[in-house]
This record gives structure tokens, sequence and C-alpha cells, in this order.
């Protein structure tokens, strides 16, 4: 069994409740690496959530199956957009792993437009197999991040209406980042277990119900703070006991203060990972909102924001707000009339109905409209491995298909327990399989594709 380092939920209220005890962590020896499982997923417009139950998580590899995780954990896809959400982080055998092993209970779709709540039936079980292109090593003493993107758009089909309106055939793709460190940020919540005075600033971050489940959280002249009430604030207000949400970025670098082990933590508490932290909030009280801009920001920072259901609410810029794209930070002049974005911050409700509720923002993501198009069918030629071509039965016409050098394909399959997903080759494809293909229609009629998913369940 993993002993768990650090178990988090990525997004929603904070904790409360006494404060943990600090917990050092075991430290890899000489044969033990520590992995790291992070999910992640891209939005969907249709759903405004999308709720997964995850019971359990199982490296299968040269050293048998290890439990890396066990419980119940409920997970929001679309909270993923804009972070991933670690898992778990711990210790585990060094060797070479072939597998990671989900096992997922419930899946629950609520509509955007009504709010009807939705059940798909889990396919085989609910157990899913990932399986990576070779497999992958953990090294001893070194530390393995394993990024899972359950890709929802790919995932949830629209197949019939009223309570079987959907149907739901996990797509996932593995990243395993050795001695990497994920492109999205992260979102963390917990209780301030500890305050650290070398370096000034720097707390330790715990579970509020599990006192082992912890992370060294790094804070600089580039954090922002806000309060309960949303308000800036500074690192000094910050309190053992205080519930915090902490967006930031992992670090890990190589051993520079003579303690043993792979990070910079001059013996506070020895782990792999730590986290730098560009927003905190204090008070567990702030939520996200996403709408349209109504208006450009005005002299002192304020817009209105569409938020559906011909509502409107006032958002407030501060000092300290940070503004993030897909591409990294941005200026409050990226927030024009009809972008679409995700506000996080504490809302201000109104007494008055001619007044809009305020939301004093701490963080701001502008989410980029995606122009990825699609198409399903049947491959009706031997594909051609010189070209990477094939053609495909798509809307009663047969279309050309180019899959670029680059492009993902991925291997959807059944066995009598579970699903797998496995990243396959261009070698893979054949004559008379059901495909989705996502890309951009080219010149000259060809379909240019950067993913391909291969459905190889015989499923409807």
């Amino acid at each position: 069994m993993l002993t768990s380092l650090f178990l988090f939920t990525a997004c929603g209220g904070g904790g409360s409740g006494g404060a943990p005890a600090a917990v050092a962590p075991p430290v890899a020896g000489t044969s033990t690496g520590t992995i790291g499982l992070l999910i992640t997923d891209a939005p969907v417009d249709s759903l405004s959530e999308i709720n997964l139950d995850v019971t359990e998580a199982i490296l299968i590899g040269d050293m048998g199956q290890q439990t890396i995780f066990e419980g119940s954990k409920t997970i929001n896809l679309l909270d993923l957009a804009n972070f991933n959400e670690p898992i778990v982080f711990g210790e585990v055998e060094a060797g070479s792993y072939s597998k990671i092993r989900l096992r997922i209970e419930n899946i629950e779709l609520v509509e955007a437009d009504t709010g009807i709540t939705h059940h798909p039936k889990l396919p085989a079980n609910g157990k899913i197999d990932l399986l990576d292109q070779g497999g992958f090593a953990v090294f001893p003493g070194r530390t393995v991040l394993v990024e899972i993107d359950i890709d929802a758009n790919k995932s949830i089909h629209v197949v019939g209406t009223g309570s079987d309106k959907y149907l739901f055939r996990p797509v996932v793709k593995v990243n395993v980042l050795d001695g990497g460190l994920p492109s999205k940020l992260a979102r963390l919540e917990g209780v301030v277990a500890e305050i650290f005075n070398d370096p000034a600033g720097s707390f330790l971050l715990c579970h509020a119900e599990q006192a082992d489940s912890c992370i060294i959280v790094n804070t600089s002249e580039d954090t922002s703070i806000f309060d309960a009430e949303g308000k800036p604030t500074t690192v000094d207000v910050l309190a053992v006991n205080d519930p915090v949400v902490v967006i930031g970025r992992f670090r890990h670098e190589d051993d520079d203060d003579g303690d043993g082990d792979s990070d910079n933590d001059a013996g506070r508490v020895d782990m792999d990972f730590e986290l730098d932290a560009l927003v905190i909030e204090i008070g567990g009280t702030a939520s996200q909102v996403k709408g349209v801009v109504v208006n450009p920001p005005n002299d002192n920072g304020k817009f209105e924001l569409a938020v559906g259901g011909g509502q409107t609410m006032t958002v407030q810029l501060q000092d300290g707000t940070k503004i993030f794209g897909v591409d990294g930070a941005l200026d409050p002049a990226a927030l024009l009339t009809g972008t679409t974005i995700l506000v996080e911050g504490v809302v201000e409700m109104s007494d008055n109905p001619d007044v809009n509720d305020l939301i004093w923002a701490a963080l701001v993501f502008v989410d980029v409209e995606s122009d990825e198009e699609s198409l399903s069918g049947e491959i009706t030629d031997e594909p051609n491995p010189d070209t990477r071509s094939f053609r495909v039965s798509a809307d009663s016409a047969d279309i050309c298909v180019e899959v670029a050098e680059e492009a993902k394909i991925i291997l959807v399959s059944q066995d009598s327990d579970g699903t797998i997903s496995k990243e396959g080759m261009f070698s893979d494809l054949e004559l008379g399989q059901s495909v989705v293909v996502f890309g951009q229609s080219g010149v000259g009629g060809c379909f240019q594709a950067n993913e391909v998913v291969v459905d190889l369940t015989g499923q409807p």
C-alpha cells in the first residue's frame, strides 16, 4: 500500500476544524520512488457538472499491484478545465509499470441550461485500465508525475432522449512527466498546519481531515493573498488553522540544502514536491462564476458579467487579481466584450434587486473557444502509412483524413471486466474500425486530424 503524502480536493469550499499535526512524510529510499497522480480535463459547453466518484487507483507492473488510492473521492471534471487536481503523491516501490487502473462507482451529468441530472451507465463495472505505450519507470529516489486527462468532450455522447440521453465511454490519455512539471496550474484546499520562518511566508498546507496529507507552500512578492471577504491582504495575517485555497505551480528541484532529499526545504519537512503560490484565498469563502463579459473593465477595474438566465454580476478587479489564458498571464485588456471567462473570488450578495451581486476577483481565467472540429464513422479503406491517410464514411460522405505525425491515436476497448484506454500508433488503424476524428477541415478536401479515437468496444 502506498504511503499517502498528499490528497486534496481541487475545487469547492474550504474545510474547517482543528489543525492537523505537521507530519514528515517518508523520504524515498534506495528501493522506492515517488509518484504523483493528477487528474485534468478540457471544457465542455453543454454541461455544468460532470461528477465522477473515484474509489480506487492501482499501479500494475513488475512489482505486482500497488494500491495508490482507496476511498471515495468526487471529482467534477469541469472544475479541471484550467487546473489539474492531485489525487495522491506518495512513495511506491521502484520499478517498471505498464498500467494504471482506476475504479469509478458513479457518474453524474448536470445539463447547463436546465439543471437536469443524468446518471449514465458505467461501462464494464466502472473499471478503467490506462496503458502507457512502453510503460514507465519509477526510479529510486526520483519522482514521476502522471497526468491523467479524462476527456469529457470525447467521452460523453448524446445518443437519445430522456434518462438514457447520454452514453459514457471513457477516452483517457496518460502523460508521464518524468522529471517534468504539468503545464496547468494546481488548485489545492486545506488548512494551515504550520508556518515556517525560513524562508518567510512559507507554510505547511494539510488536508482538513487527513493530518498526514500535506505539502509545503512557498510565497513570493508575486503571490496575491486575499482575506475571507475577498479583499487583498498580506501573508502576515495567515495563521495556523486557517482554511485556505492555494493556486500555484508545483516545484521539483535537485537537493541543494544538504538534507539528503531532492528539494530545498532546509530540513523543514522532507518532500520532493512543493507548491509555489500565485494566489492564496483565506477563509474558504471563495466561489467560481463563469460568464460572458458584457463590457470591458472601466478605470476602476469594474465590469459586468452575464452569467446566464438573463442575470448579470459585477466583477471588481483588485490589486493582485491574476488573469490567465491558455498561454499564461494576461492583463485586463484581454477582457473584451463577448469573451467567456471564469472568475474566482468572494461574492458579495446584494439586498437590492436593482443592484447586481458583486464578486471580488482573485483570479480570472479567459476561455479560448476551440475551433476543433470532429467527424465520426467507419474507416472505408486500408490506411496508408506512407501518406498517413485513410477515408471515413461520415455524414453520408466519404471523407479523406490525413493524420499529423504528432497526432494522438487513442484505442478504447473493453474486456470481460473493464474498459481499456491506451495510446496507439498509425499501424493500429484498420479497415472497418469505428473512429472519431478531431481536427480541422483542410485544403483539398482532406480533414487534418490531430487526434483519432478508435472505438474497439463493439457497442453502439
